[in-house]
């Protein structure tokens, strides 16, 4: 019987295989679409989960309270670490590190950049390091030791053992390899190359992580198996407060590592919002989506080719064969159909999966014999395999054999009503990703065309190295001799991201019960003409030469801040128990947050440690070219360290890494959807104008033109489409305005983008379903009615 089965469904298959191609080839991209994204997504869920302790591992965070808002930050005091593993039950360890940095090795002739953290001992224990050279015992006993991974190792000392090995950093620091460990998989939120003693950091800065409102360390802890996250929370609330013997400005709280992927974001209340778990949710949707519409495409064509098989059915009946084996044979061929989608499938996920993976900036690999992922396959096999052969197998199966072989036909009517339906949902879903695609896309085409306050144009950043300091007026008049340079401006940080911060900022007429925070930037007085920044008020400062330390420049929201109306250059500040004089305004510019308006901010001139050269080219200059005379210059002061930098421009579209991602999918997908769609009403334009090839002679014979007759198929695929776009308008519109709704500055929603969309699903639709009807219209009609 089963072999029965297989020989009817293969040569049912081979003899209507242009259906069968559309049917498997449809669902195939659909599958595909939905196992890359599935393979994303389960590389985000599965973030930290091969932490052997993930469930007892946290993060200190400390919850600030100002006046228009409490914020959430991890940094951390130096003493916090030290002080909650001897005195708070159920800390097992506790370790101080500063964020990920970078390191020059020095190898010879080759210099190569890792970045790492300095780091107490328990970090080790944490997060449960592996040893493959050296032990944890001795790996960090003394300041000078450095552990390392795998990966670090094979780069820095190709095949040879690395432990015992001496490294120098820097071009000046000597440190000896005391421990190798195995790498930590990508999907990790802790990554280094290597770890020092923080011992070793504290000797550098020189007391400069004792007191405890310097807030400028992160702080990781284990609890012990059985302590209570909320018992330890209550005590550590107000530990540092506690310990310090004043009125701190902050409170702390453990954040449990399996939050920190998909969640960890924080509104202006200190409430927890989701991160990346919405990203999470939205692919899923849109992997559903396409995998729906796959399977609607399935449905309808196997519909609509069972129909044809009515007489067969009715011999069937005639010889023997019951409903219920009529019913076994139209589902195993509908699942047999699904089976070989899924193979193809297999086989475009493995072509495309590189080029997913540089579209989502991932290593991400198929697995395909995991069983998650077989599971997943055989899942979708027998989901859309059953349910697609549910309606033929039933609809079918209850013809009346002698009705089907005197050739009456039977009523389509529900048959042709649920095909409809199907399009409309098809076409509906692939409008609904259209529309979103446009709108993300215009979303950051508004933000990146806004009035940042600066011109981040032609502006390029290269690290300032300690070397540099002290001749840094020398680096700027060869870098300008070079002809492609305007200006050199220097500050601290980058100015697209300034995350040094202050509540200590007083003045005459300020409330002293308010808490305001106020960003700060130390720059020098070349920093705001090389930027484009405009002065609204007063001068800027005055050349390193002559002095200005105790002068700060101020933008337009702290000027409001201090007088909502009238002049502030001239009036005096306190920062802390030193006074400042304003010496100028400078217009609001956007930084850290470039959906939100601009935050009170000002410039602090230092006279060193700096840690970024902002460099202007001129207009219209051979870009390599200047970049390649600009290195020869930073390369001559600053020997023994590679050339590094980036534009301005580059850094400012990181900032919406997350957005383009979205719109990147969003955009692939609704082309894959479109294209699925496509081939679904290719397939069912073809099956309508057979279908209506003896009506189609007929007309010819009376006279009907042949753009008449190509209406006239096209007639009813058009209304299908446009209700597919009452479907999906109001869809995407709930959708869209959610979103939007989340950001402080966005663009509106404009009508023409839904008629944009709508348009070009109809103009596809039409030119896929002409084609068959052109066809249909110019056969010649002797041939459709010569048997009648």
């Amino acid at each position: 019987m089963l072999k029965n089965y297989l020989k009817t469904t293969f040569r049912n298959l081979w003899k209507t295989r242009g259906y069968s191609f559309l049917n498997i080839f449809g669902l195939a991209i659909g599958i595909t679409a939905a196992s890359l994204i599935f393979l994303w997504v389960e590389d985000e869920v599965s973030y930290n989960q091969h932490f052997p302790n993930k469930e007892n591992i946290y993060i200190s965070k400390s919850l600030q309270a100002y006046d228009d808002g409490s914020y959430v930050f991890e940094a951390n005091p130096g003493p916090l670490a030290p002080a909650i593993k001897a005195e708070l039950p159920g800390v097992k360890y506790a370790a101080r590190a500063n964020w990920l940095m970078p390191l020059l090795f020095n190898l010879g002739d080759d210099n190569l950049y890792q970045n790492g953290f300095y780091a107490d001992p328990d970090f080790l224990d944490i997060f449960s390091l592996e040893f493959t050279e050296g032990t944890r015992a001795t790996a960090m006993n003394n300041i000078n030791d450095m552990v390392i991974t795998q990966s670090a190792a094979k780069r820095l000392f190709g095949n040879e053992p690395a432990l015992g090995q001496h490294v120098q950093t820097n071009n000046k620091e000597g440190f000896t390899i005391t421990g190798v460990v195995k790498d930590l998989p990508k999907n990790s939120s802790v990554t280094f190359d290597w770890i020092i003693p923080f011992e070793k950091l504290e000797r550098l800065n020189e007391g400069g992580f004792e007191g405890w409102g310097n807030n400028s360390l992160l702080t990781y802890v284990q609890l012990e198996p059985s302590a209570r996250l909320a018992d330890v929370n209550k005590q550590f609330y107000d530990f540092a407060e506690r310990k310090a013997g004043n009125d701190l400005f902050y409170k702390n709280f453990l954040y449990p590592m399996e939050r920190w992927r998909l969640y960890n974001s924080f509104d202006k209340n200190g409430n927890e919002q989701e991160g990346r778990l919405k990203y999470v949710r939205l692919f899923s949707i849109i992997a559903w989506v396409v995998l729906l519409i796959a399977c609607i495409n399935f449905m309808n064509l196997a519909t609509a080719r069972s129909e044809k098989r009515a007489k067969e059915v009715g011999m069937r009946k005639v010889v023997g064969a019951t409903k219920t084996s009529l019913i076994s044979q139209f589902l195993g061929e509908s699942v047999i159909l699904a089976v070989l989608s899924a193979l193809v499938a297999i086989g475009l996920t493995f072509l495309s999966i590189g080029a997913f993976n540089n579209l989502v900036e991932k290593e991400l690999t198929v697995g395909l014999f995991q069983p998650m992922h077989l599971a997943f396959l055989a899942g979708i096999v027998l989901i859309c395999g059953l349910v697609s052969g549910s309606y033929p197998a039933f609809y079918l199966s209850a013809f009346n054999p002698i009705t089907t072989l005197k050739g009456a036909k039977q009523k389509a009517g529900a048959a042709g009503f649920v095909r409809r339906g199907l399009v409309v949902l098809q076409y509906a879903a692939s409008i609904t990703l259209m529309v979103c695609t446009v709108i993300i896309f215009q979303q950051i085409q508004h933000v990146k065309g806004r009035d940042m306050g600066f011109d981040r144009s032609q502006v390029l950043t290269t690290p300032l190295q300690v070397e540099m300091q002290e001749h840094l007026d020398v680096i700027k008049e060869q870098l300008i001799g070079t002809g492609g340079v305007e200006s050199v401006g220097l500050s601290n940080m980058n100015v697209l991201g300034i995350h040094s911060n202050t509540s200590g900022m007083n003045w005459e007429g300020k409330d002293p019960d308010k808490k305001i925070l106020v960003g700060f930037l130390h720059t020098d007085a070349d920093f705001i003409p090389t930027l484009g920044m405009q002065l609204v008020e007063g001068r800027n400062f005055r050349p390193r030469m002559l002095g200005d330390s105790s002068s700060i420049i101020i933008n337009e929201a702290f000027a409001r801040l201090i007088k909502p109306d009238g002049k502030v250059t001239g009036q005096v500040v306190r920062w802390g128990d030193t006074p400042y004089t304003i010496a100028g305004v400078v217009s609001d510019f956007v930084y850290n947050n470039v959906y939100a308006p601009s935050e009170p901010v000002f410039f602090h001139p230092f006279q060193s440690n700096f840690g970024v050269i902002n460099i202007r080219t001129k207009a219209g200059v051979d870009l390599s070219e200047t970049v390649g005379q600009i290195e020869k210059v930073i390369k001559a002061n600053n020997p023994g360290y590679p050339f590094e930098y980036h534009f301005l421009d580059d850094l400012f579209d990181e900032k919406f890494k997350s957005e383009m991602l979205i719109q990147k999918l969003a955009g692939v997908f609704a082309v894959l959807s479109i294209i699925i769609s496509c081939l679904g009403l290719f397939g069912l334009a073809a099956f309508t104008a057979e279908r209506r090839t003896k009506e189609m002679g007929i007309r010819k014979v009376l006279g009907a033109s042949i753009s008449s007759l190509v209406g006239l198929l096209n007639r009813e695929f058009i209304v299908l489409v446009l209700l597919s776009c009452a479907v999906a308008f109001p869809i995407a519109w709930w959708i869209m305005n959610d979103w939007l709704g989340s950001y402080q500055y966005h663009t509106d929603l404009h009508w023409w983008v839904f008629a944009l969309a709508g348009g070009g699903a109809l103009l596809i639709a039409l030119l896929t379903v002409s084609s068959q009807a052109v066809r249909a219209a110019l056969t010649n009609p002797t041939r459709s009615l010569k048997d009648e």
